[in-house]
């Protein structure tokens, strides 16, 4: 009898032994089966703005390719005009836009690589991100006579090369899964490779860089 209940002991607790052990591998297979999927992170696919500058504004586009969780490559093109800081706009009396001394309209067309870091990413939660910016810009500048329509003057335009860098700093501002919008204020060093170009007489523009404000819509994935 006390053999009987030696072995009855033993078998009651590998019983309930085993019934614990099922009943937590139930639990965790249970809170596995129905636990939240993480939410993906949205990343920039592309972007449209308007870059506001010291020599003028115009639209851009910019496309990125993530290299790592919050950096990614960037690719811009934009236009804008270019002016001299001399440039005085009047109207004559019958209210005509006229420039004194303005002999060449000036455009350029820059391309842009670099680099968009969101800083603090793991630190900061919610919808505002602080942003990071470092890159090259190779510039075309266009010229053409002032005093010939813009069509026409076409036929006389001129080009010219810049090279150069920006960097600077924003802020994306997520306002959904598909769309953000982003705030950035750069500086771009942009020198006229072999000598400037002139907008008005008598004054030569050598750097077509300077500071930029660039609002914008972000479309994620």
């Amino acid at each position: 009898m006390n053999n009987m209940k030696k072995l009855i002991i033993p078998v009651i607790i590998i019983v309930m032994m085993s019934f614990i052990s099922a009943s937590l591998a139930f639990a965790q297979q249970e809170q596995i089966k129905y636990t939240k999927p993480k939410k993906k992170d949205p990343r920039s696919s592309w972007s449209l703005g308007l870059n506001y500058g010291e020599n003028g504004f115009g639209p851009y586009v910019n496309f990125f390719s993530a290299i790592s969780r919050s950096t990614d490559l960037t690719f811009g093109l934009s236009v804008s005009g270019v002016s001299d800081n001399r440039e005085v706009e009047r109207y004559d009396v019958f209210g005509n836009s006229i420039i004194p001394n303005k002999i060449n309209r000036v455009f350029m067309i820059p391309l842009s690589v670099g680099i968009k870091s969101e800083v603090f990413k793991d630190d900061l939660e919610g919808d505002f991100h602080p942003v990071f910016n470092l890159g090259l810009t190779p510039t075309l500048v266009v010229t053409d006579p002032y005093d010939q329509s813009f069509f026409n003057a076409l036929n006389e335009a001129k080009t010219y090369f810049a090279f150069g860098g920006y960097t600077g700093i924003g802020v994306n501002f997520s306002s959904g899964e598909s769309t953000s919008f982003s705030f950035n204020f750069n500086y771009y060093y942009l020198p006229i490779i072999g000598g400037g170009v002139q907008s008005v007489e008598y004054n030569t523009i050598n750097n077509v860089g300077g500071f930029q404000l660039a609002i914008g819509v972000n479309f994620l994935k």
